[in-house]
């Protein structure tokens, strides 16, 4: 639920503009008054109904734009996100964090880490902080220069084969270019908690809603269990690497090059973790692959050839899809698009789905 309330007075002037844009101007004197609204979430359902609405955040992004010093006339929300993001002028992108999730610092840090870098192409962070509403809740921010380019997801099915495999190719070698940065730059006790929660909590939860949601018999539950027993068991502190966490189709833009289509920047690290790197597989495969056998070959031929012959590699990245934070709601939701067939009676069909042969054999 939301509701309006309080002023708070900054050194910024608003001017309502035709077509209900808005300019944000730095003053160094007289201050101006601004509404700033107290946004009550209580649950999931209330963030969903209005993380990407603009008139409810209109105030605080106003608010944080005073703080720095920026100013802007159209704001849109940003599609495919679950934080609150805004994109100004075509210019900035404003994250605005989702109390669920402990995200803000890591991403924060991931970023400017691998913006004095050349290697991985990210966005430029331009600002970040903490911001109190109406009601005094506390808001992170972070500010980064707006990404031109085109998602992989609008372009995958205009390009030709070549073009395709190209793109896919280059997003192997920036995957493999991320999991083999020092992870001690940026791992601490934080980075740490943020993976066991998610691990524990997906491990607890994955073989029984798999199960509920008729996608496996309730008899393959403990092959489920056992299986993501022992990649938890494996999964030793000083093996693991910087990942993503959601390398999907959306979050890589591309660019149109004399040479042809080339990956510009990859954007949203709020779900980058340090875990291993089977974690990154689910998403690749269902979000940037779209399934396409073809798309993931060219994707391993640049991360590591032999991984697509690795038996084990394939067995790991299937329990690390289970354990991955929206995995099991990935694997569901193909499930039902598929007609909700009869439930699989054993890990070999569950895995082929995950990890077909047509990739790994």
């Amino acid at each position: 639920m939301c509701c309006w309330s309080v002023e708070l007075v900054l050194g910024v002037e608003v001017d309502s503009r035709a077509g209900g844009d808005t300019v944000i101007r730095n003053l160094e004197c007289a201050g101006a008054a601004v509404m700033l609204p107290s946004i009550r979430i209580d649950s999931w359902d209330d963030w969903t109904r209005v993380y990407n609405d603009v008139s409810v955040w209109r105030g605080l992004v106003d608010a944080i734009c005073g703080q720095e010093g920026i100013g802007y006339r159209a704001i849109e929300a940003a599609s495919a996100n679950t934080n609150a993001v805004f994109l100004l002028d075509q210019a900035w992108a404003l994250k605005i964090y989702s109390p669920f999730w402990d995200e803000f610092d890591f991403e924060r840090s991931l970023l400017e880490g691998l913006g004095s870098q050349d290697e991985i192409p990210v966005p430029e962070v331009n600002g970040y902080g903490q911001i109190a509403d109406g009601d005094g809740v506390e808001w992170s921010y972070l500010i980064t220069r707006y990404c031109a380019g085109r998602p992989f997801s609008e372009l995958r099915s205009d390009l030709s084969d070549g073009e395709g495999r190209l793109i896919a190719t280059q997003l192997g070698g920036l995957a493999r270019s991320l999991h083999e940065l020092d992870v001690s730059r940026f791992a601490n006790a934080a980075s740490e908690g943020a993976w066991s929660e998610v691990v524990s909590q997906r491990r607890r939860a994955a073989a029984g809603e798999l199960v509920a949601a008729g996608v496996v018999e309730a008899g393959v539950a403990s092959s489920v269990d056992a299986l993501l027993d022992e990649a938890m068991a494996a999964d030793l502190a000083e093996a693991r690497v910087v990942v993503h966490g959601d390398l999907g189709a959306d979050h890589v833009l591309c660019a149109l090059s004399e040479e042809g289509w080339r990956i510009e920047t990859l954007i949203d690290f709020g779900d980058a973790k340090i875990g291993v790197r089977e974690y990154e597989w689910v998403p690749v495969w269902t979000g940037f692959c779209g399934r396409d056998p073809v798309l993931a070959r060219a994707f391993f031929d640049a991360y590591d050839p032999a991984l697509a012959h690795d038996s084990q590699f394939a067995q790991r990245a299937v329990a690390w899809s289970l354990l991955h934070d929206f995995g099991g709601d990935e694997l569901i939701s193909y499930w039902r698009e598929r007609g909700q067939p009869r439930p699989f009676e054993t890990m070999d069909e569950l895995a082929a789905l995950l990890c077909p042969r047509s990739i790994f054999g």
